[in-house]
């Protein structure tokens, strides 16, 4: 198993209330359904790419497998009652860039959005990190993460917690019942200027890593 892998094993999952996608609770008692999960991912995946494009209108990796469309378990709250959230995570590497100007562009994409924010410039010499953080509207939060030292950048963004099977909503996400365990192939390595989001992934689909976990263009 290579490090693609990781977070995207199946967690069977229990039920709970039905939310719509910008909400953060639960608003009543049945799991969101595959059109629910896919209005929730596209609109994660929007926000996600404008942000990133606005930052450097270039070709991101996907880190470690984290596309955004793989639903994974979760707990609801204090409650025993399971849920899915979404997550996705891309990454660039941009040496000599000043480190504030990437910080200021996050910021006024934020901004465009809708998305509350907050700055942080931490640390000093290589351990200097800058962060902006938003809550909302994209999904429950997205991280920038600039590390002027190396040059990467890194934006994470994840769903908050909310009813449904990830097992269920996994099955049709990628149309097979029992996911086999490369399955991360089917999710795309790179995000682009072009790119565009799918939350569809059946087994007759292109592969986007060869068997080693090293990225492909189909």
């Amino acid at each position: 198993m290579t490090a693609l892998a990781v977070g995207l094993a199946l967690t069977m999952s229990g039920c709970g209330g039905q939310t719509p996608p910008g909400a953060t609770e639960p608003a009543g008692t049945e799991p969101e359904t595959y059109a629910q999960a896919e209005d929730r991912f596209m609109t994660m995946a929007d926000g996600l790419h404008t942000l990133i494009m606005a930052i450097e209108p270039a070709e991101w990796a996907v880190v470690d497998g984290a596309y955004g469309a793989h639903p994974t378990g979760c707990q609801l709250g204090v409650s025993a009652d399971s849920g899915y959230r979404l997550s996705a995570v891309r990454a660039i590497e941009l040496p000599g860039r000043d480190p504030q100007q990437i910080a200021d562009a996050a910021s006024a994409a934020f901004r465009e959005l809708g998305v509350s924010r907050e700055v942080a410039d931490r640390g000093e010499g290589d351990a200097r990190e800058l962060t902006v953080v938003g809550e909302g509207t994209i999904a429950e939060r997205t991280v920038v993460t600039v590390r002027p030292a190396t040059g990467q950048v890194r934006v994470s963004t994840e769903t908050a917690c909310v009813p449904g099977s990830a097992h269920d909503l996994a099955t049709e996400v990628f149309a097979e019942e029992r996911l086999p365990a490369d399955v991360w192939r089917r999710l795309p390595a790179f995000e682009g200027p072009e790119s565009q989001p799918a939350f569809s992934f059946p087994a007759d689909g292109p592969r986007y890593y060869d068997e080693s976990g090293e990225p492909l263009r189909p």
